[in-house]
């Protein structure tokens, strides 16, 4: 892969948004032609169903992937992770053929965290007719470019993204652990292996994320007729309207001692989740915590003996020993360095969706190419075995890990689901 600011017309390089207008005027100037106008693609309008005929005059795309994500911003960890992942798969992908016996072209552009610069990227992707993008899970490639991806038909594949997207467009993908599936993994593991019956709910409102997982959870155990016996929040200390003494953990904790669940069920991040074991351990509570991978951080991990016992769900295990996601985890730290992360995986995994869907396919047309996407159905990847649902949301079960020790220290060791 090259540097940001470099630019070689290799099958991997990278189109950083500062430096597009220069790019194309030497690409113009190169002798290599691009497939479509530099104006742009002409929109061919996906949203509605189509007739045969109608797709059949759709032209059909050139064999390139585009990779969009912040490799330079803020939250540039997610974009070069989701790079790297897709560049291995990529590659190996080429080296095994290519699709339909060719070889394809994967293009990087770097949004460098900027709404104006998703919208460039998938702009630069249609001059240069890529059949479809893997975005990384970034809320600008997720949501700046959503009308632009649809109204020309360019199927976008989100990794890592939590925020549903399947409402906002028919060519819009995602390729996560969706919250309903991560908390019904988890629900069903504890039905069938814990004796826990009675559970709290404790849930941050000054964390999006964790009310709207806190949601998820609840309905799920109701669903399934596990008795919650009480609901706990953590308030910000900025609102005025909730008594000083109310708004932290401490108070929360005090209040569960006189009707102690089996469990508790934490929504939120691990600073507030470190501060909940540990008042839990002043008051003489032992009670295991419940939550997602928010919790799997060293910080939290360095709780020991105290947070012992602590579930969550998660979409990756790095130490799976599973020989395809082995070999992923040796080539990826081979290759970049180090060991890849969830988002890494998703890309891959991604990746590898897109270039069966695209094996499969009769032609490149748009259209054909969301229908076989649409068709991705028990993929065995490193991720987990994936089915695209009807709502072109990735349809796996959760990764449950639980805090042991392990090696002469504590971490959380994978216990059940994935595979």
């Amino acid at each position: 892969m090259t540097k940001n600011n470099e630019l070689k017309m290799t099958p991997n390089f990278i189109i950083n948004a500062a430096i597009c207008s220069l790019f194309f005027f030497l690409i113009a100037g190169s002798g290599d032609a691009l497939a479509g106008p530099l104006d742009g693609a002409s929109p061919e309008y996906g949203f509605g169903k189509k007739t045969r005929e109608e797709i059949m005059k759709e032209k059909p795309r050139d064999a390139k992937i585009g990779v969009l994500g912040d490799m330079s911003g803020e939250l540039s960890l997610f974009g070069k992770e989701a790079a790297n992942g897709a560049e291995l798969a990529a590659d190996e992908v080429n080296a095994r053929g290519g699709i339909k016996g060719k070889e394809f072209d994967l293009l990087i552009f770097d949004t460098a965290g900027s709404v104006a610069g998703a919208r460039l990227g998938v702009e630069t992707f249609l001059k240069h007719r890529a059949v479809a993008v893997v975005g990384a899970a970034t809320s600008e490639v997720s949501f700046a470019a959503n009308k632009m991806i649809n109204d020309n038909q360019l199927p976008l594949i989100s990794s890592g993204s939590r925020r549903r997207l399947g409402d906002t467009g028919p060519y819009n993908f995602r390729n996560s652990l969706t919250d309903a599936n991560g908390v019904k993994s988890m629900v069903d593991f504890i039905r069938n292996n814990r004796p826990w019956k009675k559970f709290a709910l404790f849930s941050s409102v000054v964390n999006d994320y964790s009310i709207q997982l806190n949601a998820v959870f609840k309905a799920e155990l109701m669903k399934q007729k596990l008795e919650i016996i009480d609901e706990f929040y953590i308030w910000s200390h900025g609102m005025e309207s909730i008594m000083p003494d109310e708004r932290g953990v401490e108070a929360q904790i005090k209040k569960m001692i006189k009707n102690p669940p089996d469990a508790i069920v934490y929504t939120g991040g691990d600073e507030e989740g470190i501060k909940l074991v540990e008042e839990m351990k002043k008051e003489g509570l032992k009670i295991p915590v419940i939550g997602c991978e928010d919790l799997m951080t060293e910080a939290f991990t360095e709780l020991g003996k105290d947070a012992e016992g602590t579930l969550v769900f998660s979409g990756f295990d790095v130490k799976s020993k599973n020989p395809k996601t082995a070999a992923f985890v040796k080539n990826y730290t081979d290759r970049f360095g180090q060991a890849p992360t969830i988002m890494a995986a998703l890309a891959y995994d991604s990746l590898n969706i897109l270039a069966i869907a695209l094996e499969k396919t009769e032609s490149l047309r748009p259209s054909l190419v969301r229908e076989a996407l649409m068709d991705i159905s028990k993929y065995a990847g490193v991720t987990g075995v994936t089915t695209i649902g009807s709502t072109r949301e990735a349809d796996k079960t959760a990764f449950i890990f639980e805090l042991k020790p392990s090696g002469g220290k504590y971490e959380f060791v994978y216990i059940h689901g994935g595979h």
